[in-house]
């Protein structure tokens, strides 16, 4: 099956909010066989909802955005004005929103009254993070799926829209894939330019995230998937961090469960967000020892002993710095893995030699301390994010040395 993703919304044409709902949901409806034909980004406007169902030709359209308690959240509306349907108030639906606002202390306006109307004989999807929700209609030759806007809204809500869906995939396919960290995607093109034709009958696709790529293969026969699985992972062992759909971070994680050892950091440029990354994994308690965010020299000398004379002399973004503070922190944090990160975000305080860009890491694990460092490019955020993910990669890679 095909299908059509329409995202309402006036903020996203903009520029003030990212679609993250498309690639969200395309990617979910592939890994069910649905594949996404096409897809449009409208304003909060009925003639546009009106143009958009007129011209899809897919027996399956999804719609986010517009189902908010405010005048210009008309998606719903529209799309029942324009199959001539009329709006039935569900009892239970504006129940649930009552008892949504009366948990959180607070008025529930009027307005929200018609987030509680449907038309007769949809299904209606449950918000269990907000107050819209949302709807599957099957209507003439299509099947209508209305998904809230704010993206966490809608991820929960999608799991239950797959349950309804999965019967219209096609299940004549097989994929895969896998996460490769530590290297750039041009690098990685340039070495997989023999690859490709040599596996005619796989599809292959990457997607290139901060740090981090992302290779999915799709073919109909699963002995040549298999085949072109087996060439890729042989050619890029050394970057590969685990499945296409499985986070380094939850990797790190369960690596660390399963050999019962804990980690701890000493953060310098990336402020705490390695830390952050690592226990928004669901259990990280159990495998996370302790994290220190050492940003100046001071801190690094009275928290973790490193000498003011070293600092001062090679400077607190050196190879010399990470390797005190990797080294210090395991000695006084008794983690399994300790692991250290001191880079120049920018968009000042480079050199000719450390130019903006540039981070140290140091990783202590079983008695050994080793430093490595990378220049990042982009700006101040995306410097600290990509130093967030190498720091991941280093962290699984002294874990999971010669995964098979």
């Amino acid at each position: 099956m095909e299908a059509t993703i329409v995202s309402v919304g006036n903020e996203l044409l903009s520029g003030q909010t990212l679609n993250s709902n498309l690639t969200y949901i395309a990617e979910r409806l592939q890994s069910l066989g649905i594949f996404v034909r096409e897809a449009y980004t409208i304003k909060d406007d009925e003639s546009l909802i009106h143009k958009a169902l007129s011209n899809v030709e897919t027996p399956l359209v999804l719609f986010t955005g517009g189902l908010g308690p405010t005048r210009d959240d008309m998606t719903k509306e529209s799309i029942c004005r324009y199959y001539d349907l009329p709006l039935v108030k569900h009892e239970p639906t504006l129940e649930k929103i009552e008892k949504y606002f009366a948990r959180s202390g607070r008025t529930m306006r009027k307005t929200n009254i018609k987030q509680a109307f449907f038309p007769d004989g949809a299904d209606i999807l449950v918000n269990n993070v907000g107050t819209a929700p949302g709807m599957i209609l099957s209507i003439e030759d299509k099947t209508i799926v209305t998904l809230p806007g704010p993206p966490k809204e809608m991820m929960s809500m999608f799991e239950e829209v797959e349950k309804h869906l999965k019967p219209f995939g096609d299940a004549d396919f097989y994929r895969d894939g896998f996460r490769l960290v530590g290297r750039g995607e041009s690098e990685l093109e340039a070495d997989l330019e023999d690859f490709y034709p040599a596996h005619p009958e796989v599809e292959i696709a990457s997607y290139a995230n901060l740090g981090e790529i992302k290779y999915l293969f799709i073919a109909k026969d699963e002995s040549k998937l298999e085949a072109a699985l087996a060439d890729f992972k042989r050619r890029m062992k050394k970057y590969i961090v685990g499945s296409f759909d499985e986070t380094l971070e939850g990797n790190v994680v369960g690596a660390l469960k399963a050999q019962g050892k804990v980690v701890s950091f000493a953060e310098s440029c990336t402020g705490g967000m390695l830390t952050s990354r690592l226990v928004d994994v669901p259990g990280a308690s159990s495998v996370m020892k302790e994290s220190y965010i050492l940003y100046s020299n001071e801190a690094k000398n009275r928290q973790l002993g490193v000498s003011p004379k070293l600092l001062e002399e090679y400077g607190a973004v050196s190879d010399q710095a990470v390797y005190e503070m990797a080294y210090r922190l395991g000695k006084k944090t008794s983690a399994d893995l300790s692991i250290s990160v001191s880079g120049i975000a920018g968009p000042k305080g480079g050199s000719e030699d450390k130019p903006v860009g540039t981070v140290y890491f140091g990783v202590h694990a079983g008695g050994v301390t080793k430093t490595f460092h990378r220049v990042f490019s982009g700006d101040r955020s995306m410097i600290r994010q990509r130093a967030v993910v190498h720091a991941l990669y280093l962290l699984y890679k002294a874990l999971v040395p010669d995964e098979d």
